[in-house]
């Protein structure tokens, strides 16, 4: 068997030299809560380009700073967002670093949401590299909340990982929420192009339960956007954060019946 090949961008080489969880995808999420016209979103997003600090961004630094003085990626978080001026926050699946594994027919692993995105046929199997914990408060959220919204994203690497949580997983079984697959609206560039089986139910091949009430195909997606002709036009992105205000204020004002599919 060959050995794990791993690879990563400027956060792949923090979560190296730092052994802590990825902090891109955290960093994006703050500041799509802050204010747009905020200095903050061009500050926070810099990256610097010489020395040892060049392609590192300035944000992803800053959250690594926060964790270092408050021991706790939660923590961490919730100072950031106090800082962005934003009054709400995020929780991540877990404190503990892991990576995320993808086991070939050929029973070689790839390690890495680069590589695992750059393949070219689906892998047998996905896990984690370390079992691990669900970060604080996700448990007791997913068993309060009343509406759980999932998706859209990249199916393998950015929403099946928090799945593959052993608490999160299991929450998600025995919440009482109504819960919302929302589909990509456009064909992922990553090795899911490769299928013409729907994510949603790869996933669920790969948990071996069904995660959604409600499922929003992208056809729905573009029902709901009818009035939004100028968004539907400009459409480049699996996830725009315009379209997606759109189709959740959409959703939210039509009497949800739950079923397989909308």
């Amino acid at each position: 068997m060959s050995q794990p090949q791993i690879f990563g961008g400027s956060r792949g080489k923090i979560r190296a030299s730092q052994e802590t969880i990825a902090l891109g995808n955290i960093r994006r999420c703050c500041l799509q809560l802050a204010d747009k016209k905020s200095t903050f979103n061009a500050i926070y997003e810099h990256r610097f380009t010489q020395g040892q600090l060049a392609e590192h961004c300035l944000g992803n630094l800053t959250l690594l700073g926060l964790m270092e003085l408050t021991g706790s990626a939660t923590k961490a978080i919730a100072h950031f967002n106090i800082m962005l001026g934003n009054s709400e926050t995020f929780l991540p699946m877990t404190e503990v670093p892991t990576d995320l594994v993808d086991e070939l027919n050929n029973n070689e692993k790839v390690i890495g949401e680069c590589e695992i995105d750059s393949l070219t046929s689906l892998p047998k199997s996905v896990s984690l590299s370390e079992d691990v914990p669900a970060g604080p408060g996700c448990v007791k959220v997913i068993l309060e909340a009343d509406l759980i919204i999932i998706g859209p994203r990249s199916i393998i690497t950015s929403i099946l990982p928090a799945f593959l949580v052993e608490e999160i997983a299991a929450a998600i079984q025995k919440t009482s929420a109504c819960r919302i697959f929302i589909e990509n609206s456009k064909t992922e560039k990553s090795v899911m192009k490769n299928t013409s089986t729907p994510g949603v139910d790869w996933l669920a091949e790969q948990l071996s339960f069904k995660l959604y009430d409600l499922n929003i195909p992208s056809s729905a997606i573009k029902e709901i956007l009818q009035g939004s002709k100028t968004i539907l036009k400009n459409r480049a992105h699996l996830h725009d954060i315009d379209e997606l205000n759109n189709v959740f204020t959409g959703l939210l004002k039509m009497p949800i019946q739950l079923s397989n599919h909308f």
